[in-house]
């Protein structure tokens, strides 16, 4: 569990680099309407957001084989493609509310690697709005270095990028990139 007290993991490169990781909000629907989504940024230096709830269902956009997709099983999932680890630089995972309305933080993000090593990073907090940064992953030499953010933004996905570093992002409104 990634908290407080210990807020970072390292990836080995064989975690890093072999099959998928696999990033799931688990909350129940007591929370809210809460989406899940991240800013990613490429080695090729391109940035945007990839959330399933605005119908930004990859990374990059239009390609064949996307390092990033948003999709939904039990509960909404970003599943990064580990065999183009060298591709990304930094994704910074993020939950909101599609409405725009207050939340009752709870659950947990639940990140799975192929291996099926599982990390977990609470979501508590007090009923707020805003977007709740929970996760940020790194890749530094090849391994991925996951770190608990638990950073709440009193503002919409757009300020929470920007609280970030992704500046050059351009926006069609506060939570949809011009892609």
């Amino acid at each position: 569990m990634l908290d407080a007290d210990q807020p970072t993991v390292t990836l080995t490169r064989i975690q890093s680099g072999v099959g998928a990781l696999t990033l799931s909000a688990a909350c129940s629907a007591a929370v809210g309407d809460v989406r899940l989504g991240c800013a990613y940024q490429l080695a090729c230096e391109r940035s945007s957001l990839v959330q399933a709830a605005s119908e930004l269902t990859q990374a990059p956009a239009a390609t064949r084989r996307p390092v990033i997709v948003a999709g939904r099983h039990r509960f909404e999932t970003l599943t990064l493609d580990l065999a183009q680890v060298q591709d990304l630089e930094r994704v910074v995972v993020y939950l909101y509310s599609a409405s725009g309305q207050t939340l009752n933080w709870g659950g947990t993000l639940v990140i799975e690697t192929f291996a099926d090593a599982r990390v977990e990073v609470p979501i508590s907090r007090p009923p707020s709005g805003g977007t709740l940064v929970a996760l940020s992953v790194y890749n530094v030499d090849g391994e991925l270095v996951l770190r608990n953010e638990d950073t709440l933004i009193r503002g919409p996905v757009r300020a929470a990028a920007a609280a970030f570093g992704f500046d050059r992002i351009s926006w069609l409104d506060d939570h949809t990139p011009l892609d």
